[in-house]
């Protein structure tokens, strides 16, 4: 019974979204009613799912269901049930069933009311999946739902040009971050193993192993710190916080005050035995949590909101949970996690309140409490002052830091599309693998390496034109499909005998990239040209199948491009390591500059 109501709480959120998504009925009062119903039924869920816990004893359970298989390589959903995940999914069941009940009357008489708890719904999914994951895989793709939701719900408002400039800002941060987790997840398959939390936390680590394979283990223990960081806004990746406010407070609660921000903790602990027996990474993770929990509390001294502050403290706190989980307190991070995530949901939540509050306080004459004013800066001298406030308000320079990253990036791309033209590009790779190819039983099989090499620059070439690209929606799709392509080719250069299993990645982004471009040819060839032209309030059948060829083009998760890419990984970890990393580089340009492209066409001025 426990196997199948943890698979529930799983498909219910996911098939909640796309109803609502779907239903015909636009009445407000109608969704309101099926809503309600929903939280109900959430609720009996996540009750259920303690109790039969309980009557199990409290033992952890795991739950493993084929969903993919080839002859190579298979793709499972594996569920656990541990403390871990039932303290998780409990605080998700009880703190999502909050908002649901408040942005019923919250969101009342907004255009997107139906949108919003679709995508409310779609994160619920997300978040589930990430507390009740077994393996690292299946981690992964509850990490990226949580991601896309993350990333429309910030761009809710779509008529304003801020929240979808912030909405792509933020996602970019998640993006290159989770390439940690990606590569991560490919370590794992080039150790012959699907990391499964359940054996990594009932048996230790074999001491003969980890010494065999111990640069391994380091990079994937740096990894999952970077994936960890980018998700829980750790210094230097801390900026984008307050700016992900933008969307509805009820979405700013759950996401940035409760769950979301949270996720970074939960993945470090469940790779915990894996990170620690690396000597430095407690220092380093240490170190990590230290540094944001400073920077944090000094730059929400000078936010000019309220979500922004509590945003910050939020973040700081994580910090500190950084700190006790190098310390080895992995019980007491999890209790601050839960603490931290109730108190700060309820502060976003009232905040609204509390703002009409002080200016009613401030219209009758009431003094207010200086928010700049603390035993440090009363016993600094001017200059120090002056030098405080400065990194305060600038949040600890690290806006500044990632976004001269982001520019060079940009020039690099752009210098990429004016200089070499896709179809040079193409050419020049087909000849090259051609030679090879003829010569290859003369030279052997460095000529095959080799020949992956050029597909795989041919392919990250493709992406970085396809970032380049001012204003041209449909290039940056051709350039995106042809570098996905390439990056398929790459692998199955080097293992021809699996082409038949690896047609469900070729047949995905066919799919995506078909429905994209559909999307395309139903909006007027004048708004292409047009940046942000608003195309999302004029066109939203449009806009909606266009972003949903987006997601199947780029490897959404459990798409059929996603459980491609999983066999791709494996065959890239056995035949040729090097691949990977031009698998990882599309990964990451290809989703940037199509997101980037969506929220130029769709977002207004």
């Amino acid at each position: 019974m426990l196997a199948e109501i943890t698979a529930a709480l799983i498909y219910y959120p996911l098939a909640m979204a796309l109803g609502v998504a779907i239903v015909p009925s636009r009445n407000e009062k109608f969704l309101s009613r099926i809503i309600y119903a929903a939280n109900f039924l959430n609720g009996l869920l996540t009750a259920a799912f303690v109790f039969f816990f309980a009557y199990d004893k409290w033992q952890p359970h795991e739950f493993s269901r084929q969903l993919f298989a080839t002859s190579a390589h298979s793709f499972n959903l594996t569920l656990l049930v541990d403390a871990y995940s039932v303290s998780f999914t409990t605080l998700i069941g009880v703190l999502s069933g909050l908002i649901l009940l408040f942005s019923r009357r919250y969101m009342h008489r907004e255009s997107g009311y139906r949108r919003f708890f679709a995508l409310i719904f779609l994160f619920m999914c997300g978040i589930k999946l990430v507390a009740l994951a077994g393996t690292i895989d299946m981690l992964f793709a509850g990490w990226e739902i949580v991601g896309v939701s993350s990333f429309l719900l910030i761009g809710f408002y779509r008529t304003r040009l801020q929240p979808g400039r912030n909405a792509l800002r933020t996602y970019t941060i998640y993006r290159f971050c989770d390439v940690g987790l990606f590569m991560s997840a490919w370590l794992t398959h080039k150790l012959g193993s699907e990391l499964r939390f359940f054996e990594l936390a009932n048996a230790p680590l074999d001491a003969a192993f980890t010494a065999t394979h111990s640069a391994f283990f380091v990079a994937i223990a740096i990894l999952t710190l970077v994936a960890a960081m980018g998700k829980s806004a750790q210094y230097p990746f801390s900026f984008w916080v307050p700016r992900a406010m933008e969307g509805p407070t009820p979405s700013s609660a759950i996401f940035y005050g409760a769950l979301s921000i949270h996720a970074g903790v939960f993945l470090l602990l469940r790779m915990y035995p894996i990170w620690k027996i690396v000597w430095f990474m407690p220092y380093l993770v240490g170190s990590v949590g230290l540094t944001t929990a400073i920077v944090a509390n000094i730059a929400q001294k000078t936010q000019s909101n309220i979500k922004g502050q509590i945003g910050y403290a939020s973040v700081a706190q994580v910090g500190l949970m950084f700190f006790e989980l190098a310390l080895g307190f992995t019980e007491l991070a999890m209790a601050h996690f839960l603490g931290n995530a109730a108190l700060r949901c309820y502060q976003l939540l009232a905040s609204p309140s509390v703002v009409v509050l002080y200016l009613r306080q401030q219209a009758a004459g009431t003094l207010l409490r200086s928010g700049f004013s603390n035993f440090i800066v009363r016993h600094l001298g001017a200059r120090l002052h002056r030098y405080y406030f400065a990194f305060s308000f600038s949040e600890g320079y690290s806006e500044s830091i990632l976004t001269a990253l982001w520019l060079a990036l940009k020039f690099f791309s752009r210098g990429i599309a004016y200089v070499l033209k896709p179809y040079t590009v193409v050419a020049f790779t087909l000849v090259l693998v051609t030679i090879f190819f003829i010569v290859t039983p003369q030279t052997g099989t460095r000529a095959h390496f080799i020949a992956v090499i050029a597909i795989g620059i041919a392919a990250l070439l493709l992406a970085f034109s396809a970032l380049g690209q001012h204003l041209a929606p449909r290039r940056v799709l051709y350039l995106t499909g042809l570098s996905a392509i390439f990056k398929g080719a790459a692998i199955i250069y080097l293992a021809p005998e699996n082409i038949a299993e690896s047609l469900v990645y070729f047949l995905g982004i066919t799919g995506g990239f078909a429905v994209a471009l559909f999307a395309l040819r139903r909006i007027p060839k004048p708004l292409l040209s047009v940046e942000y032209a608003g195309v999302a309030e004029r066109y939203p059948v449009a806009t909606l199948w266009y972003f949903v060829g987006i997601l199947w083009l780029t490897g959404f998760s459990l798409s059929p491009t996603f459980l491609g890419e999983d066999l791709l990984l494996h065959i890239s970890a056995e035949k040729f390591p090097l691949a990977t990393f031009f698998l990882a580089g599309c990964f990451v340009v290809n989703t940037v500059a199509l997101f980037r492209s969506y929220v130029k066409l769709t977002f207004a001025r």
